[in-house]
C-alpha cells in the first residue's frame, strides 16, 4: 500500500476481462481478495485526475481478481480504466488491535531501539514467506544505507507511538543484516 494518510492504496487495474465491462485488479491487500470487500474508490489516473468508481461485483479467477465497475459495460468502456489506481479514504480501514498497524501507518515512523538510539526511518515493508520485514533508512553523514528489521510485534517490533511517529524496536544499533544477534 502506498503511503498517503489521506487516502490509501488498495490496488491498480491492470488489464480487461471478457467483452462486458470486466477489468483484471492488481491487490496491495492481504488477502488479495480484501479488496473487494470496499464498494467505492477514489480511482486515480497516471496525471493526477481522479474519480469515483463504484464497484458493482468482483471475484477471484484463477490466480488474477477481476471486478465490475457500475457504468462501464463493454470492453471499450473497461479499456478507459486500465492504470487507474484505486484507493479509499484512511477512515474506511477497520479498526485495528493493539499491537496491529496497518503498513501504510508505519512508513515514515522514526526507528528508536531500547537504547534510545535513533536507527532511521521506516522507508518500505515487504514480505517474505516467514513474516514481513521493515527497511528502515539510515542516513549518517550523508550515505543513505539500509537496516532490514522482521516486522514480528512482541520481538523485534515493541510498539508503535503515532501521535509522536515513533516506531519502538528491539534491535541493536550494530547488528548487522548479515550477523544478527547469535
Amino acid at each position: 500500500m502506498k503511503h498517503n494518510h489521506a487516502q490509501i492504496t488498495l490496488g491498480r487495474i491492470v488489464g480487461v476481462h471478457g467483452i462486458r465491462g470486466w477489468v483484471k485488479l492488481h491487490s496491495d491487500c492481504r488477502p488479495r481478495e480484501a479488496i473487494l470487500g470496499y464498494r467505492e474508490f477514489i480511482a486515480t489516473r497516471p496525471n493526477g485526475d481522479s474519480f469515483t468508481l463504484k464497484l458493482n461485483t468482483g471475484r477471484e479467477q484463477g490466480k488474477s481478481i477481476v471486478a465490475h465497475f457500475t457504468n462501464y459495460n463493454d470492453r471499450d468502456a473497461a479499456m478507459q480504466l486500465i492504470g487507474l489506481n484505486l484507493s479509499i479514504k484512511r477512515e474506511q480501514l477497520p479498526a485495528t488491535a493493539a499491537n496491529e498497524f496497518y503498513w501504510t501507518d508505519l512508513i515514515g515512523l522514526t526507528v528508536v531501539n531500547r537504547q534510545q538510539q535513533i536507527l532511521g526511518s521506516v522507508a518500505e515493508i515487504f514480505e517474505t514467506g516467514a513474516n514481513d520485514v521493515l527497511v528502515i533508512k539510515t542516513g549518517a553523514d550523508k550515505k543513505i544505507a539500509e537496516l532490514l528489521i522482521p516486522l514480528v510485534v512482541g520481538i523485534y517490533v515493541d510498539s508503535a507511538d503515532f501521535d509522536k511517529q515513533i516506531l519502538h524496536v528491539d534491535w541493536e544499533s550494530d547488528w548487522s543484516n548479515d550477523n544478527p544477534a547469535q
